[in-house]
């Protein structure tokens, strides 16, 4: 009887991960569709192209890092992050430094002011995620807050 208890059960979680996984999956092509970051920048008042919001994001994730490193994280040649670098340099969003463990290469970061720039676009991510549960109870908002912390804690610890 335990036995069949125990298999009833795992194939009860085995469907909850997977509707699980169905739904981030959905979430996943919400948020890294074209429309979706659009509409994003629009509301943050900044003006810049995806490539250059995706590089400005990613440098705010991983900085100080080399491009080429982030080009592998990203699965793309680092000469197609050259050009947004590039101009995000120049609108002084990131700033590129000497890498203190090889002189011949350089570090990207996030300058204060990218830091400013990150910060309304996460608020106006914050906003476009917000409009979506906005017939939501709080208490139901507050449950996926903590399970979604929960399971990007564990991706974390995966890593």
């Amino acid at each position: 009887m335990g036995d069949a208890a125990d298999r009833e059960g795992r194939s009860e979680q085995r469907e909850a991960a997977d509707r699980v996984a169905a739904a981030l999956a959905t979430v996943g092509n919400w948020m890294f569709a074209p429309a979706t970051r659009r509409r994003i920048m629009a509301a943050s008042g900044l003006e810049m192209s995806l490539g250059d919001y995706t590089l400005l994001a990613q440098v705010s994730l991983h900085g100080p890092v080399r491009l080429s490193v982030l080009a592998g994280q990203m699965e793309v040649d680092k000469s197609t992050l050259s050009p947004p670098a590039k101009r995000l340099e120049a609108r002084r969003l990131i700033e590129r430094r000497p890498d203190p463990a090889d002189a011949r290469a350089q570090l990207v970061s996030v300058t204060r002011e990218g830091r400013l720039a990150i910060r309304e676009l996460w608020k106006a991510r914050a906003e476009a995620v917000a409009s979506l549960m906005s017939d939501w109870e709080p208490s139901d908002i507050e449950h996926l807050a903590e399970g979604l912390g929960a399971f990007a804690e564990a991706i974390k610890k995966s890593s």
